[in-house]
C-alpha cells in the first residue's frame, strides 16, 4: 500500500485530501506515525523551490510530489522539477490525482501533459550542446515516446505497442540517449518542442 504524508500548511486542505486518500484505499500518515517512513511526501509550491527542503525528505527515502496551482507550477524552472517525482495541480479531478499518486507510488514520474506542453519552450535550456535530430528516432521510438508524452507508465505503452515491458524499457533508454535527456520528463518536453506531428495525433489510448 502507498503511505502517503502531507505536509501542507492548510488544515482543511490537510483533512479533505486525507479523505480523498483513504476513501481511495491509500494509507495516510499522521504526525504520530512518523516513525513509519513515507513512500511519498506531498508539499506546497512554496516549499518546493527549496532545494535543501525536498533533499531532506529525499534522504528519508520518500518520492517528493509538489501540489499547487498550474499558475504556479509553470514558474517552477527544470532544475526545480528535476529532483521531484511528480507535480500535481489543483486542477487536477480526484480521479486523475488518485491515479497519478498510483503511478508516482510505482516508479513513475508524473506531470501533467498541459504543463508539460506549456513548458515546451525551455526544452533548449535541457543541454548548452547542439540540439538532437529529431530525424534520429526510429519509428518505434517515436512511437514509444508519443506514449510517453501522454503520461502513461512502461506497462501500459507495451501493452499499447504489443511489446515486452522490458522491450519498452531498452528503446525508452535509447530516446534519452539520443536525444540527450536524463528523464522521462525531460523527454516529454523536448518531445512537445520538437515533434510537431505530435499536435496532430488523436490524444490517449485504451
Amino acid at each position: 500500500m502507498v503511505k502517503i504524508e502531507l505536509l501542507l500548511h492548510s488544515r482543511l486542505l490537510r483533512d479533505c485530501l486525507s479523505s480523498v486518500l483513504v476513501k481511495a484505499g491509500l494509507s495516510v500518515l499522521h504526525e504520530a506515525d512518523r516513525r513509519n517512513e513515507p513512500k511519498i511526501v506531498i508539499i506546497e509550491f512554496g516549499d518546493c523551490t527549496d532545494a535543501a527542503v525536498v533533499l531532506a525528505h529525499q534522504q528519508r527515502g520518500a518520492k517528493v510530489v509538489v501540489l499547487g496551482s498550474k499558475a504556479e507550477c509553470l514558474e517552477l524552472s527544470l532544475d526545480e522539477i528535476a529532483p521531484l517525482s511528480g507535480v500535481l495541480t489543483y486542477e487536477l479531478s480526484v480521479d486523475a490525482f488518485i491515479r497519478s499518486l498510483r503511478l508516482i507510488g510505482s516508479g513513475e514520474r508524473v506531470v501533467p501533459c498541459d504543463l508539460a506542453r506549456e513548458r515546451a519552450g525551455q526544452a533548449p535550456s535541457l543541454s548548452k550542446a547542439p540540439r538532437p535530430d529529431p530525424a534520429r528516432l526510429s519509428r518505434r521510438e517515436r512511437e514509444v515516446l508519443f506514449d510517453l508524452v501522454e503520461g502513461h507508465p512502461n506497462k501500459a505503452i507495451a501493452r499499447h505497442l504489443g511489446l515486452t515491458e522490458a522491450t519498452v524499457k531498452v528503446h525508452l533508454k535509447s530516446v534519452l540517449r539520443k536525444i540527450r535527456v536524463e528523464n522521462r520528463t525531460q523527454a516529454a518536453i523536448w518531445a512537445l518542442a520538437n515533434l510537431p506531428e505530435l499536435n496532430a495525433l488523436p490524444r490517449g489510448f485504451v
